[in-house]
Protein backbone atom coordinates (compact mmCIF):
# COMPACT_ATOMS: atom_id res chain seq x y z
CA UNK A 1 0.00 0.00 0.00
CA UNK A 2 1.05 3.40 -0.73
CA UNK A 3 1.15 6.59 1.75
CA UNK A 4 -2.61 7.81 0.66
CA UNK A 5 -3.70 4.12 1.13
CA UNK A 6 -2.44 4.20 4.96
CA UNK A 7 -3.84 7.71 5.45
CA UNK A 8 -7.52 6.51 4.31
CA UNK A 9 -7.53 3.64 6.66
CA UNK A 10 -6.35 5.87 9.52
CA UNK A 11 -9.23 8.14 8.69
CA UNK A 12 -11.28 5.92 8.42
CA UNK A 13 -10.11 3.83 11.79
CA UNK A 14 -9.85 7.10 13.83
CA UNK A 15 -13.41 8.15 12.68
CA UNK A 16 -14.62 4.85 13.88
CA UNK A 17 -12.57 4.55 17.07
CA UNK A 18 -13.50 8.15 18.28
CA UNK A 19 -17.21 8.13 17.35
CA UNK A 20 -17.65 4.90 19.36
CA UNK A 21 -21.23 5.83 20.34
CA UNK A 22 -21.86 5.82 16.57
CA UNK A 23 -23.09 9.90 16.41
CA UNK A 24 -21.33 10.36 13.42
CA UNK A 25 -21.23 6.72 11.48
CA UNK A 26 -24.17 4.75 12.62
CA UNK A 27 -23.31 1.08 13.74
CA UNK A 28 -25.61 -0.27 11.21
CA UNK A 29 -23.61 1.36 8.34
CA UNK A 30 -20.38 0.21 9.28
CA UNK A 31 -21.78 -3.82 9.70
CA UNK A 32 -23.24 -2.84 6.12
CA UNK A 33 -19.51 -1.95 4.67
CA UNK A 34 -17.75 -5.02 6.58
CA UNK A 35 -20.75 -7.44 5.68
CA UNK A 36 -20.28 -6.36 1.70
CA UNK A 37 -16.56 -6.56 1.71
CA UNK A 38 -15.22 -8.74 3.80
CA UNK A 39 -15.19 -11.85 1.62
CA UNK A 40 -15.70 -14.69 3.77
CA UNK A 41 -12.98 -13.58 6.18
CA UNK A 42 -13.56 -14.65 9.38
CA UNK A 43 -12.30 -13.54 12.70
CA UNK A 44 -11.72 -17.01 14.17
CA UNK A 45 -9.64 -17.66 11.13
CA UNK A 46 -7.00 -14.62 11.14
CA UNK A 47 -3.34 -16.61 11.38
CA UNK A 48 -0.92 -14.68 13.70
CA UNK A 49 -0.54 -11.80 15.92
CA UNK A 50 -0.34 -8.94 13.02
CA UNK A 51 -2.41 -8.35 10.30
CA UNK A 52 -1.47 -10.12 6.87
CA UNK A 53 -2.24 -8.38 2.64
CA UNK A 54 -5.23 -10.06 3.01
CA UNK A 55 -6.84 -8.07 5.88
CA UNK A 56 -5.52 -5.17 4.68
CA UNK A 57 -6.72 -5.63 1.19
CA UNK A 58 -10.37 -5.98 3.01
CA UNK A 59 -9.78 -2.61 4.54
CA UNK A 60 -9.07 -1.39 1.70
CA UNK A 61 -12.26 -2.55 0.13
CA UNK A 62 -14.41 -1.82 3.46
CA UNK A 63 -13.05 2.26 3.03
CA UNK A 64 -13.67 2.50 -0.78
CA UNK A 65 -17.53 1.07 0.34
CA UNK A 66 -17.98 3.40 3.05
CA UNK A 67 -16.02 6.84 0.78
CA UNK A 68 -18.50 5.95 -2.35
CA UNK A 69 -21.86 5.28 0.00
CA UNK A 70 -21.20 7.79 2.85
CA UNK A 71 -18.89 10.44 1.40
CA UNK A 72 -20.81 10.83 -1.29
CA UNK A 73 -23.86 11.94 0.99
CA UNK A 74 -21.88 15.06 2.53
CA UNK A 75 -22.60 15.66 5.90
CA UNK A 76 -21.18 15.26 8.93
CA UNK A 77 -18.87 12.21 8.12
CA UNK A 78 -17.00 14.53 5.03
CA UNK A 79 -16.77 17.79 7.11
CA UNK A 80 -14.52 15.58 9.96
CA UNK A 81 -12.70 13.48 6.85
CA UNK A 82 -11.46 16.63 5.74
CA UNK A 83 -10.41 17.67 8.49
CA UNK A 84 -8.46 14.84 9.55
CA UNK A 85 -4.95 16.01 7.75
CA UNK A 86 -1.17 16.09 8.28
CA UNK A 87 1.59 17.92 7.81
CA UNK A 88 3.26 17.27 4.61
CA UNK A 89 4.56 20.32 3.25
CA UNK A 90 4.33 21.80 -0.19
CA UNK A 91 6.09 20.67 -3.74
CA UNK A 92 6.85 24.00 -4.90
CA UNK A 93 8.86 24.80 -1.59
CA UNK A 94 10.59 21.98 -2.71
CA UNK A 95 11.14 23.16 -6.00
CA UNK A 96 12.16 26.80 -5.18
CA UNK A 97 14.60 25.02 -2.56
CA UNK A 98 16.44 23.43 -5.68
CA UNK A 99 16.25 26.27 -7.93
CA UNK A 100 17.99 27.81 -5.71
CA UNK A 101 20.69 25.03 -5.05
CA UNK A 102 21.08 25.30 -9.16
CA UNK A 103 21.82 29.43 -8.70
CA UNK A 104 24.06 28.46 -6.43
CA UNK A 105 25.81 25.62 -8.30
CA UNK A 106 26.52 28.30 -10.86
CA UNK A 107 27.48 31.05 -8.83
CA UNK A 108 30.61 29.03 -7.12
CA UNK A 109 32.09 27.81 -10.54
CA UNK A 110 33.80 31.23 -10.51
CA UNK A 111 35.75 30.86 -13.46
CA UNK A 112 37.96 33.82 -11.93
CA UNK A 113 39.37 36.95 -13.33
CA UNK A 114 39.52 37.82 -17.17
CA UNK A 115 40.30 35.27 -19.33
CA UNK A 116 41.71 32.66 -16.94
CA UNK A 117 40.98 30.76 -13.90
CA UNK A 118 43.15 29.69 -10.80
CA UNK A 119 42.78 25.81 -10.16
CA UNK A 120 43.10 25.87 -6.47
CA UNK A 121 40.66 28.89 -5.97
CA UNK A 122 37.86 26.91 -7.59
CA UNK A 123 36.20 25.79 -4.33
CA UNK A 124 36.18 21.65 -5.95
CA UNK A 125 38.38 20.46 -2.69
CA UNK A 126 36.35 22.40 -0.25
CA UNK A 127 33.17 20.74 -1.75
CA UNK A 128 34.29 17.24 -1.87
CA UNK A 129 35.39 17.36 1.78
CA UNK A 130 31.82 18.89 2.70
CA UNK A 131 30.24 16.50 0.93
CA UNK A 132 32.03 13.45 2.12
CA UNK A 133 31.55 14.36 5.70
CA UNK A 134 27.89 14.53 5.00
CA UNK A 135 27.77 11.11 3.09
CA UNK A 136 29.58 9.23 5.79
CA UNK A 137 26.90 10.61 8.38
CA UNK A 138 23.93 9.97 6.13
CA UNK A 139 25.09 6.80 6.00
CA UNK A 140 25.26 6.38 9.81
CA UNK A 141 21.64 7.62 9.69
CA UNK A 142 19.99 5.72 7.32
CA UNK A 143 21.20 2.62 8.22
CA UNK A 144 21.06 3.05 12.11
CA UNK A 145 17.05 2.15 13.55
CA UNK A 146 14.52 5.15 13.65
CA UNK A 147 14.96 6.75 17.26
CA UNK A 148 11.34 7.36 18.15
CA UNK A 149 9.77 10.85 15.94
CA UNK A 150 9.79 14.03 17.67
CA UNK A 151 7.77 17.38 17.15
CA UNK A 152 9.46 20.58 16.69
CA UNK A 153 10.74 22.95 13.97
CA UNK A 154 10.12 20.37 11.38
CA UNK A 155 6.40 20.10 12.63
CA UNK A 156 6.00 23.71 12.60
CA UNK A 157 7.23 24.34 9.01
CA UNK A 158 5.80 21.46 7.56
CA UNK A 159 2.55 22.08 8.97
CA UNK A 160 2.61 26.25 8.35
CA UNK A 161 3.54 25.75 4.61
CA UNK A 162 0.85 22.75 4.26
CA UNK A 163 -2.66 23.60 2.22
CA UNK A 164 -4.28 23.07 5.56
CA UNK A 165 -8.60 22.63 5.83
CA UNK A 166 -10.63 25.34 6.87
CA UNK A 167 -13.61 23.18 7.80
CA UNK A 168 -14.70 23.45 11.63
CA UNK A 169 -17.31 22.06 12.94
CA UNK A 170 -20.61 22.76 12.45
CA UNK A 171 -23.22 24.12 15.42
CA UNK A 172 -24.63 21.71 16.60
CA UNK A 173 -22.09 18.76 15.18
CA UNK A 174 -21.44 15.71 17.55
CA UNK A 175 -18.39 16.19 20.42
CA UNK A 176 -17.35 12.94 18.87
CA UNK A 177 -16.09 14.83 16.37
CA UNK A 178 -12.95 16.06 18.66
CA UNK A 179 -12.02 12.77 19.43
CA UNK A 180 -11.57 11.75 16.32
CA UNK A 181 -9.16 14.54 15.39
CA UNK A 182 -7.31 13.24 18.53
CA UNK A 183 -7.36 9.83 17.73
CA UNK A 184 -6.18 10.31 13.85
CA UNK A 185 -3.19 12.63 15.37
CA UNK A 186 -2.63 10.09 17.67
CA UNK A 187 -2.49 7.27 14.95
CA UNK A 188 -1.17 9.34 12.09
CA UNK A 189 0.62 12.16 12.93
CA UNK A 190 3.81 10.02 14.53
CA UNK A 191 4.16 8.29 10.98
CA UNK A 192 4.03 11.89 9.32
CA UNK A 193 6.80 13.01 11.15
CA UNK A 194 8.80 10.04 10.30
CA UNK A 195 8.12 10.51 6.71
CA UNK A 196 8.79 14.09 6.43
CA UNK A 197 12.51 13.71 8.06
CA UNK A 198 13.15 10.68 5.24
CA UNK A 199 11.75 13.02 2.69
CA UNK A 200 13.54 16.25 3.68
CA UNK A 201 16.79 13.59 4.04
CA UNK A 202 15.88 12.51 0.14
CA UNK A 203 15.33 16.18 -0.52
CA UNK A 204 18.73 17.51 0.72
CA UNK A 205 20.64 14.48 -1.11
CA UNK A 206 18.94 16.09 -4.16
CA UNK A 207 19.86 19.70 -4.02
CA UNK A 208 23.05 18.59 -3.17
CA UNK A 209 23.13 17.32 -6.48
CA UNK A 210 21.78 20.04 -8.07
CA UNK A 211 24.18 22.40 -6.54
CA UNK A 212 26.84 20.42 -8.19
CA UNK A 213 25.22 19.94 -11.50
CA UNK A 214 24.83 23.59 -11.54
CA UNK A 215 28.86 24.31 -10.93
CA UNK A 216 29.11 21.81 -13.57
CA UNK A 217 26.53 23.67 -15.97
CA UNK A 218 28.30 26.91 -15.08
CA UNK A 219 32.25 25.94 -16.08
CA UNK A 220 30.72 24.90 -19.30
CA UNK A 221 28.43 28.25 -20.10
CA UNK A 222 30.87 30.52 -19.23
CA UNK A 223 33.70 28.78 -21.16
CA UNK A 224 31.62 28.75 -24.07
CA UNK A 225 32.16 32.57 -24.97
CA UNK A 226 35.48 32.83 -23.47
CA UNK A 227 38.68 30.84 -23.63
CA UNK A 228 39.91 30.23 -19.93
CA UNK A 229 43.64 29.53 -19.67
CA UNK A 230 44.09 27.34 -16.57
CA UNK A 231 46.48 28.57 -13.93
CA UNK A 232 47.33 27.81 -10.13
CA UNK A 233 49.23 29.57 -7.54
CA UNK A 234 49.95 28.94 -4.19
CA UNK A 235 52.42 30.03 -0.72
CA UNK A 236 51.87 26.74 0.54
CA UNK A 237 52.67 24.11 -2.45
CA UNK A 238 55.22 23.81 -4.31
CA UNK A 239 55.30 22.21 -8.06
CA UNK A 240 55.71 18.90 -6.83
CA UNK A 241 53.07 19.39 -3.72
CA UNK A 242 51.08 20.92 -6.35
CA UNK A 243 51.28 17.98 -8.45
CA UNK A 244 50.40 14.95 -5.86
CA UNK A 245 47.58 17.30 -4.51
CA UNK A 246 46.32 17.44 -8.18
CA UNK A 247 46.86 13.68 -8.73
CA UNK A 248 44.53 12.63 -6.08
CA UNK A 249 42.19 15.32 -6.26
CA UNK A 250 41.15 14.45 -9.95
CA UNK A 251 42.66 11.45 -10.49
CA UNK A 252 39.73 8.69 -9.62
CA UNK A 253 37.50 11.07 -12.44
CA UNK A 254 40.34 10.70 -14.94
CA UNK A 255 40.76 6.84 -14.50
CA UNK A 256 36.84 6.19 -14.16
CA UNK A 257 35.84 8.63 -17.35
CA UNK A 258 39.38 8.28 -19.38
CA UNK A 259 39.85 12.07 -19.10
CA UNK A 260 43.40 13.17 -19.72
CA UNK A 261 45.10 14.69 -16.54
CA UNK A 262 47.92 16.67 -17.80
CA UNK A 263 49.85 16.83 -14.55
CA UNK A 264 53.27 17.23 -16.82
CA UNK A 265 52.44 21.26 -17.51
CA UNK A 266 51.73 22.35 -14.43
CA UNK A 267 55.28 23.53 -13.32
CA UNK A 268 54.67 26.00 -16.78
CA UNK A 269 51.21 26.97 -14.98
CA UNK A 270 52.40 28.26 -11.85
CA UNK A 271 51.35 31.92 -11.28
CA UNK A 272 54.21 33.80 -9.27
CA UNK A 273 54.96 37.68 -8.98
CA UNK A 274 51.72 38.00 -11.13
CA UNK A 275 53.39 36.41 -14.10
CA UNK A 276 52.93 32.61 -15.48
CA UNK A 277 55.24 31.30 -18.17
CA UNK A 278 52.67 29.35 -20.15
CA UNK A 279 49.18 29.01 -18.96
CA UNK A 280 47.25 26.08 -20.23
CA UNK A 281 43.79 25.25 -22.31
CA UNK A 282 41.26 24.77 -19.76
CA UNK A 283 39.01 22.45 -20.97
CA UNK A 284 40.78 19.60 -19.67
CA UNK A 285 40.68 20.64 -16.35
CA UNK A 286 37.17 21.85 -16.62
CA UNK A 287 36.05 18.49 -17.89
CA UNK A 288 38.44 16.57 -14.82
CA UNK A 289 36.73 19.01 -12.62
CA UNK A 290 33.56 18.10 -14.25
CA UNK A 291 34.05 14.50 -13.88
CA UNK A 292 35.21 14.64 -10.34
CA UNK A 293 32.08 16.72 -9.00
CA UNK A 294 29.65 13.95 -10.67
CA UNK A 295 31.77 10.76 -9.61
CA UNK A 296 32.23 12.79 -5.94
CA UNK A 297 28.88 14.23 -5.30
CA UNK A 298 26.41 14.23 -7.89
CA UNK A 299 26.31 10.36 -8.13
CA UNK A 300 27.18 9.31 -3.99
CA UNK A 301 24.06 11.90 -3.87
CA UNK A 302 21.81 10.13 -5.92
CA UNK A 303 22.25 6.85 -4.44
CA UNK A 304 21.43 8.30 -0.89
CA UNK A 305 18.34 9.96 -2.01
CA UNK A 306 17.04 6.51 -3.26
CA UNK A 307 18.66 4.90 0.25
CA UNK A 308 16.89 7.51 1.95
CA UNK A 309 13.35 6.97 0.17
CA UNK A 310 13.69 3.13 0.18
CA UNK A 311 14.43 3.49 4.53
CA UNK A 312 11.41 5.53 4.68
CA UNK A 313 9.18 3.65 3.42
CA UNK A 314 10.55 0.57 5.06
CA UNK A 315 10.25 2.22 8.09
CA UNK A 316 6.90 3.69 7.93
CA UNK A 317 5.48 -0.05 6.96
CA UNK A 318 7.14 -1.06 10.11
CA UNK A 319 5.17 2.20 12.31
CA UNK A 320 2.16 1.97 10.73
CA UNK A 321 2.13 -2.27 11.10
CA UNK A 322 2.53 -1.83 14.65
CA UNK A 323 -0.56 0.19 15.19
CA UNK A 324 -2.59 -2.99 16.24
CA UNK A 325 -4.53 -3.44 12.96
CA UNK A 326 -5.07 -6.94 14.21
CA UNK A 327 -7.17 -5.61 16.57
CA UNK A 328 -9.23 -3.54 14.57
CA UNK A 329 -10.13 -6.24 12.37
CA UNK A 330 -11.11 -8.36 14.80
CA UNK A 331 -13.67 -5.93 16.22
CA UNK A 332 -14.35 -4.77 12.84
CA UNK A 333 -15.25 -8.39 11.88
CA UNK A 334 -17.11 -9.62 14.56
CA UNK A 335 -19.45 -6.61 14.36
CA UNK A 336 -21.37 -8.89 11.90
CA UNK A 337 -20.59 -12.34 13.31
CA UNK A 338 -22.04 -14.06 16.38
CA UNK A 339 -25.19 -15.44 16.87
CA UNK A 340 -28.75 -14.01 17.18
CA UNK A 341 -28.95 -14.50 20.52
CA UNK A 342 -29.25 -13.34 23.59
CA UNK A 343 -25.78 -13.48 26.18
CA UNK A 344 -26.81 -13.17 30.23
CA UNK A 345 -24.82 -10.27 31.80
CA UNK A 346 -24.34 -10.71 35.26
CA UNK A 347 -24.16 -7.38 37.02
CA UNK A 348 -23.03 -7.40 40.42
CA UNK A 349 -22.13 -4.53 43.01
CA UNK A 350 -21.95 -2.31 40.09
CA UNK A 351 -23.66 1.33 38.36
CA UNK A 352 -26.17 0.37 36.10
CA UNK A 353 -26.99 3.59 34.15
CA UNK A 354 -27.69 4.05 30.35
CA UNK A 355 -24.66 4.77 29.73
CA UNK A 356 -22.50 1.84 31.57
CA UNK A 357 -25.45 -0.49 29.77
CA UNK A 358 -24.56 0.74 26.76
CA UNK A 359 -20.21 0.34 27.46
CA UNK A 360 -21.24 -3.45 28.51
CA UNK A 361 -23.15 -4.34 25.38
CA UNK A 362 -20.51 -2.82 23.27
CA UNK A 363 -18.06 -5.15 25.15
CA UNK A 364 -20.25 -8.29 24.64
CA UNK A 365 -20.46 -7.35 20.67
CA UNK A 366 -16.40 -7.28 20.55
CA UNK A 367 -16.13 -10.25 22.53
CA UNK A 368 -18.89 -12.99 21.00
CA UNK A 369 -20.06 -10.96 17.98
CA UNK A 370 -22.15 -8.09 17.24
CA UNK A 371 -25.56 -10.18 16.68
CA UNK A 372 -25.26 -11.08 19.97
CA UNK A 373 -26.75 -8.82 22.18
CA UNK A 374 -26.83 -9.03 26.62
CA UNK A 375 -29.55 -9.86 28.71
CA UNK A 376 -29.16 -7.60 31.58
CA UNK A 377 -29.61 -9.10 35.01
CA UNK A 378 -28.21 -7.86 38.47
CA UNK A 379 -27.08 -9.66 41.52
CA UNK A 380 -27.70 -7.38 44.01
CA UNK A 381 -25.12 -7.36 47.02
CA UNK A 382 -25.59 -9.62 50.06
CA UNK A 383 -27.98 -11.82 48.02
CA UNK A 384 -25.68 -13.84 45.78
CA UNK A 385 -26.61 -16.88 47.18
CA UNK A 386 -30.00 -16.48 46.51
CA UNK A 387 -29.46 -15.29 43.20
CA UNK A 388 -27.76 -18.60 42.10
CA UNK A 389 -30.39 -20.56 43.43
CA UNK A 390 -32.44 -18.82 41.52
CA UNK A 391 -30.47 -18.39 38.32
CA UNK A 392 -30.81 -21.10 35.66
CA UNK A 393 -28.72 -20.29 32.67
CA UNK A 394 -30.12 -21.30 29.11
CA UNK A 395 -26.76 -21.35 27.67
CA UNK A 396 -23.57 -22.33 28.26
CA UNK A 397 -21.99 -18.67 28.01
CA UNK A 398 -22.32 -15.50 30.41
CA UNK A 399 -20.25 -12.29 30.70
CA UNK A 400 -19.93 -11.39 34.97
CA UNK A 401 -19.62 -7.79 35.26
CA UNK A 402 -17.53 -6.51 38.80
CA UNK A 403 -16.37 -2.80 39.73
CA UNK A 404 -12.49 -2.52 39.36
CA UNK A 405 -12.07 -0.54 41.73
CA UNK A 406 -13.73 -2.91 44.55
CA UNK A 407 -10.79 -4.76 46.18
CA UNK A 408 -11.66 -8.66 44.99
CA UNK A 409 -12.38 -11.32 48.13
CA UNK A 410 -11.92 -14.70 47.27
CA UNK A 411 -15.12 -15.84 49.49
CA UNK A 412 -17.25 -13.36 48.06
CA UNK A 413 -15.83 -12.63 43.94
CA UNK A 414 -14.20 -15.77 43.22
CA UNK A 415 -16.73 -17.76 44.92
CA UNK A 416 -19.69 -16.01 43.12
CA UNK A 417 -17.54 -16.72 39.69
CA UNK A 418 -16.90 -19.93 40.29
CA UNK A 419 -20.58 -20.91 41.02
CA UNK A 420 -21.55 -19.56 37.67
CA UNK A 421 -18.95 -21.42 36.09
CA UNK A 422 -20.52 -24.31 37.69
CA UNK A 423 -23.76 -24.36 36.27
CA UNK A 424 -22.72 -22.93 32.78
CA UNK A 425 -20.59 -26.34 32.62
CA UNK A 426 -24.04 -28.19 33.37
CA UNK A 427 -25.05 -26.73 30.27
CA UNK A 428 -22.85 -28.06 28.02
CA UNK A 429 -19.24 -28.87 27.88
CA UNK A 430 -17.81 -25.30 25.93
CA UNK A 431 -18.97 -23.37 28.79
CA UNK A 432 -17.57 -20.00 28.42
CA UNK A 433 -17.44 -17.11 31.26
CA UNK A 434 -16.28 -13.85 31.01
CA UNK A 435 -15.26 -11.26 33.25
CA UNK A 436 -16.24 -7.34 32.62
CA UNK A 437 -14.06 -5.67 34.88
CA UNK A 438 -15.92 -2.01 34.59
CA UNK A 439 -13.69 0.83 34.91
CA UNK A 440 -15.55 3.57 33.97
CA UNK A 441 -16.02 4.71 37.67
CA UNK A 442 -12.47 5.10 37.86
CA UNK A 443 -11.47 7.71 34.76
CA UNK A 444 -8.75 9.08 34.78
CA UNK A 445 -8.53 9.81 39.05
CA UNK A 446 -6.46 6.66 39.04
CA UNK A 447 -2.47 6.22 38.35
CA UNK A 448 -1.73 3.79 35.85
CA UNK A 449 0.18 1.93 38.61
CA UNK A 450 -2.29 1.67 40.86
CA UNK A 451 -4.82 0.65 37.74
CA UNK A 452 -2.41 -2.10 36.74
CA UNK A 453 -2.13 -3.63 40.55
CA UNK A 454 -5.69 -3.62 40.88
CA UNK A 455 -6.15 -5.82 37.34
CA UNK A 456 -3.37 -7.95 38.86
CA UNK A 457 -4.88 -8.55 41.43
CA UNK A 458 -8.38 -9.67 39.75
CA UNK A 459 -6.46 -11.93 37.68
CA UNK A 460 -5.21 -13.21 40.22
CA UNK A 461 -8.63 -13.90 42.31
CA UNK A 462 -9.91 -15.18 39.06
CA UNK A 463 -7.32 -17.67 37.48
CA UNK A 464 -8.78 -20.93 36.72
CA UNK A 465 -12.18 -19.99 36.92
CA UNK A 466 -12.54 -16.88 33.96
CA UNK A 467 -11.97 -17.81 30.57
CA UNK A 468 -11.28 -14.26 29.45
CA UNK A 469 -11.40 -11.07 31.97
CA UNK A 470 -11.71 -7.77 29.76
CA UNK A 471 -11.62 -4.32 30.83
CA UNK A 472 -14.42 -1.47 29.62
CA UNK A 473 -13.52 1.78 29.70
CA UNK A 474 -15.55 4.98 28.72
CA UNK A 475 -14.51 5.35 25.15
CA UNK A 476 -12.76 2.25 23.41
CA UNK A 477 -8.74 2.28 22.83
Amino acid sequence: MNWNDWLRLLRWRALEEGDVEGGLLAEERRQEATARTRGGLASEQLPGDAATEREFAFLCKRADWLERETLGWGGGVARVMERLRIPEGRWSWACAGWVAALATGYGLSGLGQEAEFNLLALPLAGLLIWNAAMILLSLGIELRSEPQPRAGLLEWLASATSAGSEERPAEGEVLSTSTADHRFAALALPAAMQRLRGRLRAWLHLSAAILALGSIGGLYVHGWSREYRAVWESTLLDEAAAGRFFATLFGPAANALDLELPLDRLPAMRRTAGQTTQPAPALPWIHLYAGTLLLGVVLPRLVLAGLASLRTRQRLRHTLGQLGWRGYVVRTLRSVEGEQVMVPLLVHAATSSPGHREIWARGVREHFGGLTRPAILHVPPGEEDEFLQAWRPEDSRAVLVFNLATTPEPELHRHLAAEIRRRLMATGPAADLTVLLDATSIGNRWPPEKTAGREKLWNQQLEGIADTVLIATRRAA
